[in-house]
């Protein structure tokens, strides 16, 4: 096996690792909350959860061998530290709204206040954000380019959740869609 083999090996690995954490969210979020606290997902397993399927993977992919941009690196410095006060602040504004871990906890209000206002997957945006800008930092080229399959998985389980969520929501999602057209980019996708 080539040495860029190798490397494609690992960072395709990482990415269907993460996207293997999403298919789980899916599965999770449709499953009928229990009704008893003494069921509930403690929350130490749900952070475990979300730092290994969510955070571990974009984390890990551009720190692993592999090509880099030819870019001097203050320019890639630059422009990964933008995209990570970005992802900061996407993230606190949605926190804000949702809490810390909405998929994984117990049914409540539809939430279209403050960034829910303009798009509907904040947290997916900060995901991406997250992955993006720590890509440039490190200019890992397979980091990079694994960025767009990304943000695929996250079209897929946007797809479940919305539909989900429709289940869940009934009309009010509904109205929710039509005045909020926007996915994660606003006027983009």
């Amino acid at each position: 096996m080539t040495n860029f083999s190798l490397h494609w090996n690992r960072s395709l690995f990482w990415v269907g690792f993460h996207f293997v954490g999403l298919i789980l969210t899916v599965a999770i979020y449709r499953l009928p909350a229990p009704k008893k606290r003494a069921l509930r997902t403690p929350k130490i397993v749900q952070r475990v959860f979300v730092i290994a399927f969510y955070l571990l993977p974009p984390l890990l992919l551009p720190l692993l061998p592999q090509p880099r941009l030819s870019w001097p690196v203050p320019a890639g410095v630059g422009a990964g530290l933008v995209l990570l006060v970005g992802m900061v602040v996407v993230r606190m504004m949605a926190r804000r709204e949702l809490g810390a871990y909405p998929v994984l906890r117990q049914k409540s209000n539809l939430v279209t206040t403050g960034i829910y206002s303009r798009v509907r997957h904040p947290m997916y945006l900060s995901n991406i954000l997250l992955a993006l800008g720590w890509a440039l930092l490190f200019r890992g080229i397979h980091a990079l380019l694994c960025v767009p399959i990304w943000i695929l998985c996250y079209g897929v389980l946007i797809f479940f959740e919305e539909k989900g969520l429709e289940e869940e929501y009934g009309e009010e999602y509904q109205e929710y869609r039509r005045k909020v057209p926007w996915r994660i980019v606003p006027r983009l996708f």
